[in-house]
């Protein structure tokens, strides 16, 4: 895993990894620490792990074909207004998912009930998704 320049801050994180599922367990440690730091609290936390993973995965099975090796990014802000915002960006092309047996599939669903709002960029360079979450005002 690699680190932008601000990752030491405890604003923000950023990481960049082969577009692997095995890469995927220590993105979700990364940035639940991260969050912890900036004091998230743990429900809402567990809520911004799972809604990361989910962007994550779907760049590791969907971005990219068997010949091109490719990366996923995660970056995570915490805004001085009190807002997280995650973004995960592939540099793909999105392939069309194979057919589902009622079982998968929600990973869009799970992120947009999870974050407080989702948007999906997809352009021929890749997709990047970002999602927000309001963190509540420290006690």
């Amino acid at each position: 895993m690699s680190a932008s320049p601000g990752a030491g801050s405890l604003r923000e994180i950023h990481r960049r990894v082969p577009a692997d599922a095995e890469q995927l367990a220590a993105m979700r440690h990364a940035l639940s620490r991260w969050a912890a730091g900036i004091g998230m609290p743990a429900a809402q936390r567990e809520e911004l792990v799972l809604a990361s993973y989910e962007a994550m995965a779907n760049s590791v099975e969907h971005a990219y074909d068997d010949e091109q090796d490719g990366v996923v990014d995660l970056h995570a802000a915490h805004t001085p207004d009190g807002t997280v915002v995650v973004t995960v960006t592939d540099h793909g092309r999105w392939k069309t998912p194979a057919p589902s047996n009622g079982i998968r599939g929600r990973g869009i669903l799970l992120m947009r009930a999870l974050a407080d709002d989702t948007t999906i960029a997809r352009v021929d360079t890749g997709t990047t998704v970002t999602m927000t979450w309001s963190m509540p005002p420290p006690r």
